[in-house]
């Protein structure tokens, strides 16, 4: 199931966020403290197996963060986690996401999620290049 986070998810979610490589820990907090963004959650028998940390802008939203637990990768979540903010921000023209250009895997998701490459963004990970992927939401 995917649903909106709730303030209970918050150690779950943190815990997903530490596998990620490149994390935002602040805005992971604002999003749940202040609004500063949205955070959805992948659940599997009542416990946080996955999230996503979107940011709208104007006509964009930024999909600043996804992690799904590796026990459960490749069983749906992250797509169905993408699915649900394409969904919630239908009123948007784009949903835009940054990987290191060197993730295969996470090119590979994005790509099969409808993403494709925008712009190669120099340096933007502690030296490595990113890659700036766009998916049409409207």
């Amino acid at each position: 199931m995917i649903r909106p986070a709730r303030p209970a998810d918050k150690p779950a979610v943190r815990a997903l966020q530490s596998l990620l490589n490149h994390r935002a820990p602040a805005l992971l907090e604002a999003a749940f403290d202040a609004g500063a963004g949205d955070v959805v959650v992948a659940t599997n028998e009542g416990s946080v197996v996955g999230y996503a940390l979107a940011v709208p802008g104007d006509e964009t939203v930024y999909l600043a963060e996804l992690a799904v637990a590796p026990g459960v990768r490749r069983e749906g979540y992250g797509r169905r986690l993408v699915a649900s903010l394409s969904d919630d921000y239908d009123e948007f023209d784009q949903l835009r996401v940054t990987v290191a250009a060197g993730d295969d895997g996470a090119r590979a998701f994005y790509t099969a999620c409808g993403f494709w490459e925008l712009d190669r963004i120099e340096d933007r990970f502690d030296g490595e290049d990113g890659l700036l992927l766009l998916r049409l939401l409207s």
